[in-house]
């Protein structure tokens, strides 16, 4: 999994606004992080290729995703740039929003180089999976192409979670294409109903897996919240429900529903 691994502050108490909140609680966070720690509790062998700080967050990081069984041998510590953190606040419905402090943070200063040195972790992986936030600016856009292509070469299979956040982009008006051109060829794409229309022009589900399908996507996922999922796939297209349960924190939901 590439990309970023950084630390989530959640409030103690749901529905309190930021400005009232006294007490947080760390966790570990970070999209491409939270997918290889489902795939370690779920049985599978799973490593992350990031940065972190050298700070005790990077430590914290480091220590937690051991603990998850997750290989770090692709983690390296960035010697000036902190460790991102994030501060959650979570709704009385489980909706949540972040305020991010990442300025830019280690992560966002992977380089070529430093896939470079990974480039044996890459050819040994069978699946390589990835987000979008390291396309939203320079050096992790070069980084992470030149993983993907790295991975094509070695003949592993692409999976993504784009993750859309758009307010990380210096030029918001380049996700699309840029975030397209990652998903070419890709085995697996898993992405939220709303970022079908910022990415994909549409908000009609099943024009969107076509489209996601014209791109060369083996098999594409549109999650739907509370209405389960819909798939386009070599089997064919449909939907499936969602579990029915009580909404405590959507947070990391589509992380665990990719792993």
């Amino acid at each position: 999994s590439v990309g970023e691994a950084i630390v989530d502050f959640f409030g103690d108490r749901p529905g309190v606004p930021m400005a009232e909140i006294e007490t947080f609680h760390r966790h570990l966070g970070g999209a491409p992080a939270n997918l290889a720690v489902g795939l370690a509790r779920l049985g599978g062998r799973a490593g992350l290729l990031t940065l972190v700080g050298d700070d005790g967050f990077g430590q914290f990081l480091l220590a937690g995703l051991r603990a998850e069984g997750v290989d770090v041998g692709g983690v390296g510590v960035h010697r000036t740039a902190r460790t991102g953190i994030t501060f959650v606040c979570v709704g009385l419905h489980g909706e949540r929003s972040f305020h991010f402090y990442r300025h830019p943070s280690a992560d966002m200063l992977i380089t070529e180089a430093d896939i470079a040195g990974a480039a044996g972790v890459i050819a040994d992986s069978r699946v390589v999976h990835f987000g979008s936030s390291m396309l939203a600016r320079e050096p992790s856009r070069a980084a992470l192409l030149r993983a993907l292509e790295l991975a094509r070469g070695a003949g592993c299979l692409l999976s993504t979670d784009p993750n859309l956040r758009l307010h990380l982009w210096e030029d918001p008006g380049q996700a699309p294409g840029l975030i397209k051109r990652a998903l070419e060829g890709a085995a697996v794409v898993k992405i939220s109903d709303d970022e079908l229309a910022p990415l994909l022009g549409t908000t009609e589900v099943a024009r969107a897996g076509r489209l996601l399908r014209d791109l060369g996507v083996s098999v594409a996922v549109i999650t739907l919240g509370a209405r389960g999922c819909y798939y386009d796939a070599p089997c064919g297209t449909g939907a499936l429900p969602g579990l029915r349960v009580e909404v405590v924190d959507t947070t990391g939901a589509g992380d665990g529903f990719t792993a």
